[in-house]
């Protein structure tokens, strides 16, 4: 460097500068970088020896040489981001297990080169996404011919009242090929290795998704509104809740436990993304379920809806609640699980309103008929048989009434071992009879204020025994009278004796006008 510097100290710096560009291209350490900036230095140093103007051109070689450096770098990265990209998806196919031991690994790129992070992460990305929408694919044409299979096997159970009986609820599941399944699990590993969690679980549970709520609506399923109940017709209302029981069944017994199934093997070793996931997949449908249940639950109180209501809440308890407890972890579908009790609850309110309902329809009824003494009035029977009927759901009653529907059902007495009973269905189905009652006493006292001969009180006593009789009868051959208790009876109804005895031998055929009527009944001894 001392002297004046000639032609070969100029290209030697020049020529050892362009080796140290040539270096640094194969190896990213940093003392071939510091290599350049002393030749170029050197060169500029002794061009400004020469002559200080020619420090531009010395300028300018060395802007070149960094130019070319950058370009030759950037080509490096994309050799090997598609070198890393090319690892990666050749790892589904050759299923390393060495590669994909956790989860929580990332890809790790050298931290000079962000340019590297982003082309790779790119490239990784689109192949994944490709990978595991072709085994998506994939899954749903089998899941279709499994879903024929499926409907098959339940013609009988849809198509009538016949009970639900499947002797291998697992077949679904057991049916997918192997293949597929393991597939999907090696591209899931894949995906949640690179941190494409989100985009995985994005593909999978969409599609998985509707095909839960394809297969609802294949199993005649459809979500009832407001809107709906006011347009469709009992019949037509109750067919949908049979419905809704079936494919309830179905859903909770058949295709969750199958989904969920899948997910613990499509998802193994990464139970937390299978948890969510599975979550995500199964909300919309078992909401429709909840939904359509609610729509039910605050429509009308009609007497006639009592028997399919309870059928929805019994479906509820015993089925849908235990089940969203077996399948869901509460830490995922604690809202999911809460909505199901309200609706539950919804229902109770529901069966406890009909009753009300029930009851100021007797105290409204205004038929004005009449009848021999011994006829039971239409209201005698239709009261008597429905409350016969209810009291065959006893123990869902007690437990709706008593609003205990987190627990257990209790053990009440039997027929046979009836005693007074002081519960609030007990409260409620007395508080009926009473009104039937009533309604009986006033029916006779409207006959006696038409009777020509109103000084005898045998046709108004002899109408009400024959009611209390047929009344005692009915209750003591159902759950009604355990309900009630035995003395119930004797406790609340009236005696119905007449306080002197009368000759039946003195009546004839009796006229009876009603008022404002000229025309005379007769009401003829039996």
């Amino acid at each position: 460097m001392k002297g004046k510097p000639d032609a070969y100290s100029l290209l030697s710096c020049a020529a050892f500068a362009i080796m140290s560009l040539s270096l640094s291209r194969e190896t990213q350490s940093g003392f071939k970088i510091d290599l350049i900036y002393f030749f170029l230095g050197s060169l500029i140093l002794q061009l400004m020896k020469i002559k200080l103007l020619l420090c531009i051109p010395g300028v300018g070689f060395g802007y070149l040489i960094f130019i070319l450096r950058s370009h030759f770098s950037s080509i490096n990265d994309a050799i090997q981001a598609e070198s890393h990209s090319q690892q990666l998806v050749s790892t589904i196919d050759n299923d390393d297990p060495t590669s994909l031991q956790d989860e929580n690994l990332n890809v790790i790129v050298d931290p000079h080169s962000t340019q590297l992070a982003s082309t790779s992460t790119a490239d990784i990305g689109g192949s994944m996404l490709e990978k595991i929408s072709d085994c998506v694919k994939a899954l749903r044409q089998e899941n279709s011919t499994l879903m024929e299979m499926l409907m098959e096997k339940l013609k009988d159970y849809l198509s009538d009242d016949s009970g639900f009986n499947v002797s291998d609820p697992d077949f679904m599941i057991m049916a997918l090929s192997t293949e597929t399944i393991d597939n999907l699990h090696k591209t899931a590993k894949l995906m949640v290795r690179a941190g494409l969690k989100c985009e995985l679980s994005d593909v999978y549970t969409s599609s998985r998704r509707e095909y839960l709520v394809e297969s609802l609506s294949r199993l005649g399923f459809k979500k009832l509104s407001i809107e709906d109940l006011q347009m469709l017709s009992w019949k037509e209302i109750e067919d949908e809740i049979k419905r809704w029981i079936k494919a309830s069944n179905v859903a909770l017994k058949i295709l969750l436990p199958a989904e969920h199934k899948l997910f613990d093997q499509v998802f193994f070793g990464f139970s937390s993304t299978a948890d969510l996931s599975f979550m995500d997949v199964c909300r919309e449908s078992t909401l429709q379920l909840l939904d359509s249940a609610d729509t039910i639950a605050i429509g009308s109180r009609s007497p006639e809806r009592l028997f399919r209501v309870l059928d929805m809440f019994e479906t509820m308890r015993d089925l849908i609640i235990p089940e969203f407890e077996s399948l869901f972890p509460y830490q995922y579908s604690g809202s999911l699980q809460i909505e199901a009790m309200a609706t539950c609850k919804r229902l109770g309110e529901a069966i406890r309103g009909i009753f009300i309902e029930f009851g100021n329809q007797i105290s409204q009824d205004s038929t004005e008929e009449i009848y021999q003494k011994d006829e039971l009035p239409s209201i005698t029977s239709y009261v008597m048989d429905h409350l016969c009927a209810a009291s065959r759901s006893r123990k869902t009653l007690e437990q709706v009434f008593d609003g205990d529907y987190g627990d257990p059902l209790k053990e009440y007495p039997k027929i046979e071992d009836r005693v007074h009973s002081c519960s609030d269905l007990s409260v409620q189905m007395g508080l009926i009879m009473k009104l039937l009652w009533n309604k009986l006493a006033a029916i006779a006292k409207y006959h006696e204020n038409v009777l020509i001969y109103n000084k005898l009180p045998l046709w108004h006593s002899g109408f009400l025994m024959t009611n209390r009789k047929y009344i005692a009868q009915k209750a003591e051959d159902s759950e009604l009278g355990a309900i009630l208790g035995d003395n119930w009876f004797i406790n609340n109804l009236p005696g119905l004796f007449p306080s002197h005895p009368i000759d039946l031998n003195e009546l004839a055929d009796i006229n009876v006008f009603l008022p404002g009527q000229k025309v005379a009944y007769k009401l003829k001894r039996t």
